[in-house]
C-alpha cells in the first residue's frame, strides 16, 4: 500500500511538473506574440524565396537559419515591447492576461528572455547571412522598441513609425540572398508598410475602448470613426497599387496580373464593407482577409516570377 501511494504521488508530481512547464512555455509564446511573429517571419521567408534565382536552393540550412534568426529578433522586439507596456497592458482587457501584467512572469525574467533572443538572433543572422541583413534586423528592433512603443502614448503618427519596423522583415529576406537594397527589396518594404496601416487601424478600431483606457494616442482613438474606416479603404487601395510593381519589372508571368487583381479586389471589397457597415463583424472579416492577402500576393509573386 505504501508503494502504491508513493507511485501515485510520483505520477502526480510529474503531472504537475508537466503542467507548470506547459504554462511557462505558453507564457514565453505570449511574450514573443507568437502568431504575429510567425506572420512576420513568413513574409521574411517569402522575400527570401522571391530573391532566389534557383528555387531549389531554398532547401538549405541557410534559409532555415535565416528564418530562425529573424524569428528570434522579432520575438525579442515583442518581449521588450511588453516590458515597456506592462503598466498599460494591465489596464486593458485585451492584454491584462499577458505574462507580465498577470504576474506569471517577473520583469527580470522577461528582460533576460528578450536580451537572449536579441543577442542570439542577431548573432545567427550575422553568421548566416550578411551584415546588411543583420543591420536591418537591428534597425527594426530598435525603432520598434525605443521609438514606436513610447510614441504610442504621444502621437497618432506612431503607426507610421511602427509600420516602418514591420515592413523591414520581407526586405531582410531579399537582402539575405542578394545582399543589396534593390528596387524589388524596396517594393517588398512598401507593400508590407502600406498593408499594415489598414490592418492595424482595424484592430485598434475593434479595441478602441481598451486603447483609450491605456492612454494610447492612435488614430482610431483620436479620430472620427468615418475618417478611420475611410483611410482603411484608401490604404487598402494603395497596397493593391504597389502590388502591381512586379509586372512593371517584366520579371513575372502575365498571370500575376490576374492573381494580384483578384486578391486586390478581395481586399478592397472587404475594406469598403467595413467602411460602410462599421460593425465588429465587418471589421473582423476584413482582418481575416487582410491576414490572408499579404502572404497570398507574395506567394503569387513567387510562383510567377521569371529569372
Amino acid at each position: 500500500m505504501k508503494t502504491a501511494v508513493t507511485v501515485t504521488q510520483v505520477v502526480a508530481i510529474r503531472r504537475n511538473s508537466l503542467q507548470v512547464l506547459s504554462v511557462k512555455f505558453s507564457d514565453y509564446l505570449q511574450l514573443t506574440k507568437f502568431k504575429l511573429s510567425s506572420l512576420v517571419v513568413i513574409t521574411t521567408g517569402l522575400g527570401y524565396l522571391i530573391a532566389l534565382r534557383n528555387p531549389l536552393a531554398a532547401v538549405s540550412g541557410h534559409f532555415l537559419l535565416t528564418m530562425f534568426g529573424s524569428f528570434l529578433v522579432v520575438g525579442a522586439a515583442n518581449a521588450f515591447n511588453q516590458v515597456l507596456e506592462r503598466g498599460t497592458d494591465a489596464l486593458m482587457v485585451r492584454t491584462e492576461n499577458r505574462p507580465l501584467p498577470s504576474g506569471r512572469m517577473g520583469l527580470t525574467e522577461a528582460l533576460l528572455a528578450g536580451a537572449a533572443m536579441m543577442i542570439f538572433g542577431l548573432t545567427v543572422l550575422a553568421w548566416t547571412t550578411n551584415w546588411l541583413t543583420t543591420a536591418l534586423a537591428a534597425l527594426a528592433l530598435t525603432n520598434y522598441v525605443f521609438v514606436y512603443t513610447p510614441l504610442k502614448l504621444k502621437s497618432e503618427f506612431c503607426t507610421l513609425v511602427g509600420a516602418t519596423s514591420g515592413a523591414i522583415p520581407p526586405m531582410m529576406g531579399w537582402v539575405a540572398v542578394r545582399n543589396e537594397l534593390s528596387l524589388e527589396a524596396w517594393n517588398l518594404f512598401a507593400l508590407q508598410f502600406l498593408w499594415q496601416l489598414p490592418h492595424f487601424w482595424t484592430i485598434a478600431w475593434l479595441y478602441r475602448e481598451d486603447y483609450l483606457l491605456g492612454g494610447f494616442k492612435i488614430l482610431p482613438v483620436k479620430g472620427e470613426p468615418n475618417s478611420v474606416t475611410r483611410q482603411t479603404v484608401l490604404y487598402a487601395l494603395a497596397t493593391v497599387a504597389v502590388s502591381i510593381y512586379p509586372l512593371l519589372t517584366g520579371k513575372v508571368a502575365p498571370v500575376y496580373a490576374l492573381s494580384a487583381s483578384l486578391l486586390g479586389t478581395w481586399l478592397v471589397f472587404f475594406a469598403l464593407r467595413f467602411h460602410t457597415l462599421k460593425t465588429k463583424e465587418s471589421a473582423k472579416k476584413f482582418l481575416i482577409v487582410a491576414d490572408s492577402y499579404l502572404p497570398l500576393v507574395l506567394m503569387a509573386w513567387l510562383l510567377t516570377k521569371q529569372n
